[in-house]
């Protein structure tokens, strides 16, 4: 079939990116919200039954209808075409219009954004829709939003996502409609709604002939909502924090009082919490009154406010707000045969409040939600980022911006007030995170794990017995470990510090070897008893020195002394059976050791003290040498024997004696002197006297 249909002269008219009239209006139906998508369905005629689809989905189509010599446009993007078949006159079609925002509903993403209000969110979100409108959006807001630190997008499709945030801060939008283009405006404030000025009830049964829209059915209702709402909340920087809030609506009948409570609240204080309460409130209230309409009212659609005129009816003089609209419309007739009529026919059914009542989006999109954990990345600045509560920075995996979380907390095995215990995930570890109510926007640390890159300790399977923690020394290299091993006849825990070790025991502290035990210093060793030292050795004790060995007396080092002793049946043993080395305390060393006491040095023995040299032995005091027996003093020498003084030598005891003086006198006194030679006897002198 030739040519076109012409829509010139009409009152309903279609357009497209075909052309004028390649497609002409038979059918107009749909209905638009206000918070939610329109949808209007068209049926059209064409002299061809070919049509390019390609060329049509995806771009603007208007259809306008004239009423009351006004032009009434709706405007949206072709998201479905398709062919109904063949009339006497042409070929049919049916398309369905929707918003540019339908199409961003059509766009899932994963995306983060930091320290942004829900206006810059929204407007950097649609920027990439611009171009569907002219302008796509506008925002109108009248209140100040806060700046959320964190906020994520996770497997949402962008419509999704807006209309989540609008819903949680009470922002509504709808669409306004131009020829070839409609826009879709966001506001918190029903003054920003467009208004069209009077619009008058006739009641039906009169069979009023209105040259002006109007309504023929107008029926008030009231609905019974939630009356109060209770929330908490927690926020973990101020845990005292009193953060329960509740607002009360302002419903006057029976069961108006039925209060909903929920956790969390979407607060962390509550000077905020009592705001969105109330806001909570105002959501619920605003389903209480409503008008259901019916008219051919086709200026009214979703988002526009107008005055009540006309026949008197409840509500007669007062503004209200069209929630919604339902649109109907019938074309003249192209010839025999068509869909259309013979004349044309509009009518619509509204719903409708008063303009003073809230005007507070209900929450109908569903929360995000992760169900489960997941693993990411730890990212910051140099090898560990961390503030002074913990908290790390995390990349998922699914962030293709390659951005970061909000500083996630980490938990951890013990935490008390200024004690428990704390590990913090440094910067390429693999963690193990969680959310909080399944809310991608509280993100929670519970564990590390290992991969391909970050190696465990020691190899597996190869040490599947062995539980360690290794640190990693922080802009260095080396660790520190406590390491346990549990394998059969090999078990062991071992301990090794990089540099320094300090243990700090306020009371006593035991220590129980059943084997043997080695220690080693390869530097100075220094130890400090501040009260008595004992050490009970059952058996020997050897205590050598590579060079040089000073045992320095108690008074020097030790406020009470220093003993060394050995166990009692041993040092019996020792003493009945002295040439066993059982029980016995030996002191060597490889070279020279001194014995040295600030007062007294005293050495003893309950029997006999052996003092015996394999060379020369050499006492030397510089005051006094002092040697006293009980019962008998001997020296013995198997050659010679000298003694020798530098004034006098005195040889005595009770009642005779040997005096050597230091003038060079000999005197010898007692009670008798015997000598007894063998051979000769010489005497000799200046002068010898005999008495």
């Amino acid at each position: 079939m030739d040519g076109t249909f012409s829509q010139s002269g009409r009152v309903g008219r279609l357009s497209t990116v075909l052309g004028e009239d390649a497609l002409a209006l038979l059918r107009f139906d749909g209905t638009d919200r206000m918070n939610d998508l329109f949808e209007y369905r068209v049926e059209a005629l064409a002299t061809q039954d070919d049509l390019d689809f390609d060329q049509l989905i995806g771009t603007q189509a208007t259809v306008e209808i004239e009423a009351h010599e006004t032009m009434r446009p709706f405007s949206g993007i072709v998201t479905s075409a398709q062919w109904a078949g063949a009339g006497e006159n042409g070929f049919k079609y049916a398309l369905t219009l929707r918003p540019w925002l339908y199409l961003a509903g059509l766009r899932r993403n994963q995306r983060i954004w930091h320290r942004k209000t829900v206006e810059q969110i929204l407007r950097e979100l649609f920027a990439d829709y611009a171009h569907l409108g002219d302008p796509a959006f506008e925002i109108k807001l009248a209140f100040d939003y806060p700046e959320l630190e964190y906020t994520v997008q996770y497997s949402e499709n962008d419509m999704d996502f807006a209309r989540r945030l609008m819903e949680r801060f009470g922002i509504s939008y709808y669409f306004q409609h131009v020829t070839g283009s409609h826009k879709m405006v966001i506001t918190d404030d029903e003054l920003n709604l467009a208004l069209i000025g009077e619009r008058p009830f006739h009641p039906a049964d009169r069979h009023h002939q209105a040259e002006e829209e109007h309504f023929w059915s107008w029926e008030p209702e009231r609905n019974v909502t939630t009356g109060a709402v209770r929330q908490v909340d927690y926020n973990f920087k101020a845990p005292y924090q009193s953060m329960e809030t509740r607002h009360m609506g302002d419903a006057a009948y029976p069961e108006g009082r039925i209060e909903s409570y929920e956790y969390p609240g979407d607060y962390l204080s509550e000077d905020v919490g009592k705001v969105i309460t109330r806001m909570k409130v105002r959501q619920e209230r605003g389903a209480d009154r409503r008008i259901r309409a019916v008219g051919d009212c086709v200026s009214l659609t979703s988002g526009y406010r107008f005055k009540l005129g006309g026949d008197k009816v409840p509500g007669h003089g007062e503004a209200f707000v069209c929630l919604s609209a339902t649109h109907s419309f019938v074309s003249e007739a192209y010839g025999t045969g068509d869909a259309g009529s013979d004349g044309y026919s509009y009518s619509g059914s509204y719903v409708l409040m008063p303009d003073t009542a809230p005007m507070v989006p209900p929450k109908r999109t569903p929360l995000s939600r992760i169900y489960g954990p997941q693993t990411a990345m730890v990212v910051g600045e140099g090898e560990i980022d961390v503030d002074e509560y913990g908290r790390i920075l995390v990349q998922f995996h699914w962030d293709l911006d390659k951005s970061y979380s909000m500083r996630c907390r980490v938990s951890q095995n013990w935490s008390g007030n200024g004690w428990g215990g704390i590990v913090i995930p440094r910067i390429g570890m693999e963690v193990v995170v969680e959310f909080l109510e399944g809310d991608p926007d509280k993100p929670l640390v519970t564990g590390c794990v290992y991969n391909g890159r970050n190696k465990v300790p020691y190899a597996l399977s190869e040490h599947k017995t062995r539980s360690t923690f290794r640190t990693n020394t922080h802009q260095g290299d080396g660790f520190n470990e406590l390491r346990f091993e549990d394998q059969v006849d090999q078990e062991e825990i071992y301990l090794h510090a990089q540099r320094d070790m300090n243990i700090w025991t306020l009371r006593n502290r035991s220590e129980l070897t059943e084997g043997n035990q080695s220690q080693r210093t390869l530097g100075d060793k220094y130890e400090r008893i501040d009260e008595s030292s004992r050490v009970e050795v059952v058996g020997n004790i050897d205590i050598s020195a590579g060079h040089e060995g000073n045992l320095i007396g108690a008074a020097a080092l030790l406020p009470h002394g220093y003993e060394f002793r050995t166990h009692p049946e041993r040092y019996e043993k020792a003493r009945a059976n002295w040439p066993d080395d059982n029980g016995s305390i030996r002191i060597q060393a490889q070279n020279d050791i001194a014995v040295l006491s600030g007062n007294t040095l005293t050495l003893g023995s309950t029997e006999t003290t052996d003092v015996s040299t394999a060379g020369h032995l050499t006492i030397n005091a510089i005051k006094r040498i002092s040697m006293k027996a009980s019962r008998m003093l001997s020296i013995i020498s198997d050659a010679s024997a000298s003694i020798r003084a530098a004034a006098g030598v005195r040889m005595t005891n009770k009642k005779s004696g040997l005096i050597f003086d230091a003038d060079g006198n000999v005197t010898i006194y007692g009670k008798s002197l015997n000598i007894r030679i063998d051979g000769d006897v010489k005497v000799t002198g200046r002068k010898i006297n005999l008495n």
